[in-house]
């Protein structure tokens, strides 16, 4: 039993190391020759200019949209509701990490705010700076 044990590492020891020979770079192949030139194809009559109507236009700058915030989930007590200002403040306790967090509340988001109270822990998903949904958790 052993002995097959031995030489299972063995194999997989010597496989391991003929992977490390295929990953060395293949020699190049040499450059094909170059073909012949086609030849000419025959000018093109000239095309009448047309008098210019209207002046150029510059070139348009088109402005970039500004990137889409991102969209992330967070969790903790609440420790502030204002209803009317449609604010929360959360508090997050982590190991080592304690923070409090202001935001904003959006349209959608402000009709659960009315079942939030403080002291709940709440998950809540944060786009920017503004929650876009509200989850109390207990």
């Amino acid at each position: 039993m052993k002995k097959l044990l031995v030489m299972l590492i063995a194999l997989i020891f010597a496989l391991s190391l003929t992977g490390l020979a295929f990953a060395q770079a293949k020699a190049e192949k040499p450059a094909k020759p170059a073909e012949p030139a086609k030849p000419a194809e025959p000018a093109k009559p000239a095309e009448v200019a047309k008098p210019a109507a209207e002046p150029a236009k510059p070139a348009e700058v088109k402005k970039e949209a500004p990137p889409k915030p991102v969209v992330y989930r967070l969790g903790g007590q609440v420790t502030a509701v204002d209803a009317a200002g449609k604010k929360v403040t959360i508090a997050q306790n982590a190991v080592k990490k304690q923070k409090k967090v202001t935001l904003g509340v959006s349209k959608k988001a402000a009709q659960d705010l009315a079942g939030i109270n403080v002291g709940d822990v709440v998950n809540v998903m944060v786009s920017g700076k503004t929650i876009t949904s509200i989850k109390k958790i207990y």
